[in-house]
């Protein structure tokens, strides 16, 4: 049985893939300039496109905060670069039109070779990456399957159950905390089907003053609170620390590199050859 109502990840995504993202939306923004530093504009538009190939999340007010204050500050070192030493100043702008080829190339080749790539990547060719790399894999965390409920402190949950059905021993409990944490949960965790880091469970949970490794060892069954909230939590199962986890743990991940591995091999057969093709299509003069 799962059920998962709710719990906050924030997942990395590929650089490519990120930034075609953010050029492909970026019309849902608009030119309006939200920074400047002497002449140097930042517009709404441009801020959303590099946000988003940095992760960021450009309709968060904290993130964009962020992104506009670290903007504005390397705007001004490098206005202060162009004014004071200008000869050092001329050397970064070389620098970076060197840079933007490379970054050229980069995402050509990304677009031109993932056509050819082949990204179906079949249950065997997981198992045996897993089998061929398995000490990559050590974990430095526990990986748990567990439950977690989160309550604002005054509510009477004792009066509902919550404190007995968090256990889990019965076969309505479940379905009684579902409806109780759909309610009343500010933060609710159950998938008795998926691993999950215990750092990432616990992370807005005040479990340092415990022993973690008691917790996780013993399949802590626990319910405590502190100023504001009420805290249940219940690990059904566990992996050790310094092992490898469960290949199914790993799927994404291996698919990943799977993948990636298949593009840098696409990118070193066919590197020659995209080169030539797009040389031909521009007139290059040199005078040496």
């Amino acid at each position: 049985m799962v059920n998962k109502l709710y719990i906050s990840f924030r997942q990395a995504s590929i650089l490519a893939g990120l930034f075609c993202f953010a050029l492909l939306n970026s019309c849902n923004y608009n030119n309006k300039v939200i920074a400047s530093v002497d002449d140097s504009e930042l517009t709404e538009n441009d801020a959303f496109i590099i946000m988003s190939h940095l992760g960021m999340n450009p309709d968060d007010s904290i993130d964009l905060k962020t992104f506009v204050d670290s903007w504005c500050l390397k705007e001004t070192f490098k206005a202060e670069l162009r004014e004071e030493f200008p000869d050092t100043w001329q050397l970064i702008e070389l620098r970076s039109q060197s840079f933007s080829g490379d970054l050229a190339q980069y995402y050509l080749e990304e677009i031109e070779l993932k056509k050819q790539l082949d990204t179906i990547i079949e249950q065997k060719d997981i198992q045996s990456y897993y089998d061929s790399h398995k000490e990559e894999f050590i974990l430095h965390d526990y990986i748990v399957k567990a439950l977690y409920l989160k309550i604002p402190n005054g509510l009477d949950f004792k009066s509902e159950d919550v404190h007995l059905n968090y256990l889990l021993k019965n076969d309505k409990d479940l379905s009684e905390l579902n409806s109780y944490a759909k309610l009343y949960a500010e933060n609710y965790y159950f998938n008795d089907s998926t691993w999950i880091y215990f750092e990432e469970l616990t992370k807005d949970i005040p479990v340092g003053k415990f022993n973690i490794d008691n917790i996780v060892l013993n399949r802590t069954k626990t319910y405590f609170s502190d100023d504001s909230f009420t805290y249940f939590l219940n690990i059904i199962d566990y992996k050790l620390k310094d092992e490898a986890p469960p290949v199914e743990f790993l799927s994404n991940e291996i698919r990943s590199r799977i993948v990636a591995t298949r593009l840098q091999e696409l990118k070193e057969k066919n590197e020659s050859k995209l080169i030539q093709r797009i040389k031909k299509k521009h007139e290059i003069i040199t005078s040496i």
